[in-house]
C-alpha cells in the first residue's frame, strides 16, 4: 500500500516540478535553470527533485516528454469529426494555427531547449521523437480523410510534414515580427497558404 501511495504522490508531484522548471527556464534561461532554483521556487528540498529525476538533463528530457503528452491531449481535444472530407482537412489545419496550440508553450522556452539539442544527443533524440509523434497523429487523420475519398491527399506523410513546417514558420515569425493588429489576418492567410501547399502536393502526386 505504501508503494502505491508513493507512486501516486510521484505522479502528482512530477508535473508540478516540471512546470516550475519551465518557469525557471523562462526567467533565468536554460543555462541558469538549476535544480536548486526550482527547489527554491517550490519551497522544497533539492533532494526531492533529484530523487525523482536524478539529474538536470533528465529533468529537461522529462519536460520535453511532458510537452509531447500535452500536445497529444490538446490535439485530441481540438480534432473535429466531420463527414465532409474537405471540411475535415481544413479543421485539421486550423488546429495548428489555433490559439490553444500556439499558446501550448512559450517560444523563448522552446528556443532554450532547442539550443541544447545540438550539444545533448538525448535531448536532440527526444525532439525528433516529438516531431515523429506529431507526424503520426496527422498522418492518421490524413489517412482517414483519404479513405473517405476527400482532398486527393495521396501522400499523408508529406502532407503532415508540410503542415508542421508551415506551422513552425508561422509561430516563430508571428512571435518575432507580426503586430497584434495584424495577427488574425496573418493567421487566416497562413491557413489558406497551408491549404494551397497541400493542394499543390496532391496535384503533383496525382499527375505522376
Amino acid at each position: 500500500m505504501d508503494g502505491i501511495k508513493k507512486r501516486q504522490n510521484a505522479e502528482v508531484r512530477k508535473p508540478d516540478i516540471l512546470l516550475n522548471f519551465y518557469q525557471v527556464i523562462l526567467e533565468e534561461g536554460i543555462e541558469g535553470a538549476s535544480i536548486g532554483k526550482v527547489a527554491k521556487r517550490m519551497d522544497i528540498h533539492p533532494s526531492l527533485i533529484i530523487h525523482y529525476f536524478q539529474s538536470r538533463e533528465n529533468l529537461i528530457i522529462a519536460l520535453v516528454d511532458y510537452v509531447i503528452r500535452r500536445a497529444g491531449e490538446i490535439y485530441h481535444e481540438l480534432i473535429v469529426e466531420s463527414g465532409d472530407p474537405g471540411r475535415r482537412l481544413r479543421n485539421l489545419v486550423e488546429i495548428f494555427f489555433s490559439e490553444a496550440w500556439y499558446g501550448m508553450s512559450d517560444l523563448s522556452g522552446d528556443f532554450a531547449i532547442l539550443s541544447m539539442s545540438g550539444r545533448e544527443p538525448r535531448i536532440h533524440a527526444r525532439l525528433k521523437d516529438m516531431y515523429a509523434i506529431l507526424k503520426k497523429l496527422i498522418i492518421g487523420e490524413m489517412a482517414k480523410i483519404h479513405d473517405a475519398g476527400g482532398a486527393g491527399i495521396r501522400d499523408p506523410k508529406r502532407a503532415a510534414e508540410i503542415i508542421i513546417a508551415m506551422y513552425e514558420g508561422y509561430r516563430h515569425f508571428k512571435h518575432l515580427y507580426i503586430d497584434e493588429e495584424d495577427a488574425e489576418k496573418f493567421r487566416e492567410d497562413m491557413i489558406e497558404a497551408t491549404m494551397a501547399a497541400l493542394a499543390s502536393v496532391s496535384s503533383l502526386h496525382a499527375s505522376q
